[in-house]
C-alpha cells in the first residue's frame, strides 16, 4: 500500500523547510527513504516527512508499506512545522482529518472435503431446486456467454471441438453458518495469550466464507467477540453474493480480539434463536462437554455440524475433529 503526501507553495515566497508529522499503527511497515523518520514503539509510530518549497511548486511523495496484520487504522491527525532558513523562526499547525485504512485477513486455504458436506454435495439431488451445486458434475454441455470460464471442461472440448462446459446438477439449498471461539484456551476469562491463534482462525473463517459465497452459496459469521468500539457479539445473518462476502471480510477487519461472552452461551442462544436448515462450522482452539452439549442441540435443529480445531503454538496445523 501507499501513503501519498502532497503539498503546494502557491505564493513568491519559498518555504526553507516544513515538518510534516502523524502518529500511525506500528502495524503499518514502512520502507526505509530519504526524508522519512519514523520512530516506533510498541503499539503506535511517529511518521515525520520533511520539505522545501520553491515558490509557486508542488510535491508529491509516495511512501510505500505493508500492513502485519488485518485490522482497522485510523489516521485522525497531522501536524505541520515550518520556519526560515536559520530555524530562528516556526510556526505549527494541526489539521484534524478522518482517515481510515481497513485491512482484510487473508483467506486461508480451506480443506473443501472437511467443511460441512451438505453445503457441498446436498442432502437429496432433486429437479425443483435452483440451486446448482458445483460438486455434483452430471455431464458436459455447451458454453454459454454467461458461463465462467472456471466451469470448462478442457477434455469435452476438445472431443466436441468446441467450448465445452461442466454440466451442474440441482441440490437441496443449504446454507453455512460459521463460528469462531476467541478462547485459545480452556477456562480462559478475558485475556488471550496466543493471539496468533485466533488470527489463524480468523483466516480460517475467511476461507471457509470465500468458497461457499464463490459457489453462489449463502454463508454467515457469528463470534464471541466485538467489532472495535462495540460491546456485542459480532454476528452476520446468512446471505448470498459478493456483497456479502465483502461484508464478511470487513467484520472480520474489525474484529476486536476480546471475549463478550462464554462461547457455550453464543451457542446455546443460537439453538434458542431458532438456528434450522443450516451447515454449521464451528472454529475452536479447544473442545469440551460444555461446547458438544451446545452443538447437539443445534444438530436437533436440523443443522449438520462440524468442528475444526485450531492447534497451538506447538503445532502449526489446523486439525479437524468432531465432524458430524
Amino acid at each position: 500500500m501507499e501513503l501519498v503526501e502532497q503539498l503546494s507553495n502557491g505564493k513568491w515566497l519559498p518555504v526553507p523547510w516544513l515538518r510534516v508529522e502523524s502518529q500511525l499503527s506500528s502495524q503499518l511497515i514502512f520502507r526505509s527513504q530519504d526524508n522519512l523518520a519514523v520512530s516506533s514503539g510498541e503499539h503506535y509510530q511517529n511518521h515525520k516527512s520533511f520539505f522545501s518549497l520553491m515558490p509557486y511548486t508542488k510535491i508529491t511523495r509516495t511512501h510505500s508499506f505493508v500492513s502485519a496484520r488485518r485490522g482497522v487504522y485510523k489516521l485522525r491527525s497531522v501536524a505541520l512545522t515550518g520556519g526560515d532558513l536559520l530555524g530562528i523562526q516556526h510556526d505549527m499547525k494541526q489539521m484534524m482529518i478522518e482517515g481510515e485504512l481497513l485491512v482484510y485477513p487473508l483467506p486461508a486455504q480451506v480443506p473443501l472435503d472437511e467443511l460441512p458436506s451438505h453445503s457441498w454435495q446436498g442432502e437429496t439431488s432433486v429437479r425443483r431446486w435452483i440451486v446448482e451445486d458445483p460438486f455434483v458434475v452430471v455431464g458436459a454441455r455447451d458454453y454459454r456467454p454467461s458461463d465462467s470460464f472456471k466451469a470448462v471442461n478442457w477434455k469435452a472440448t476438445a472431443r466436441a471441438g468446441k467450448l465445452q462446459v461442466h454440466q451442474y446438477d440441482y441440490t437441496a439449498d443449504r446454507k453455512l453458518m460459521i463460528y469462531l471461539n476467541v478462547e485459545d484456551h480452556e477456562g480462559m476469562w478475558r485475556t488471550i495469550s496466543d493471539e496468533a491463534l485466533i488470527e489463524r482462525g480468523i483466516e480460517w473463517a475467511a476461507g471457509a466464507a470465500e468458497a461457499v459465497t464463490a459457489s453462489g452459496m449463502e454463508v454467515g459469521f457469528a463470534a464471541n467477540m466485538p467489532l472495535q468500539g462495540e460491546l456485542e457479539s459480532a454476528m452476520l445473518l446468512p446471505r448470498s453474493g459478493h456483497d456479502q462476502w465483502l461484508a464478511i471480510l470487513e467484520l472480520l477487519a474489525k474484529l476486536s480480539l476480546t471475549r463478550t461472552e462464554l462461547f457455550s452461551d453464543l451457542l446455546q442462544r443460537e439453538s434458542e434463536r431458532g438456528v434450522s436448515g443450516c451447515d454449521v462450522l464451528i472454529i475452536s482452539a479447544y473442545w469440551n462437554e460444555t461446547l458438544e452439549l451446545a452443538a447437539q442441540e443445534l444438530r436437533f435443529g436440523d443443522n449438520s455440524v462440524s468442528v475444526w480445531l485450531l492447534a497451538g503454538q506447538a503445532n502449526e496445523q489446523l486439525q479437524a475433529g468432531g465432524v458430524s
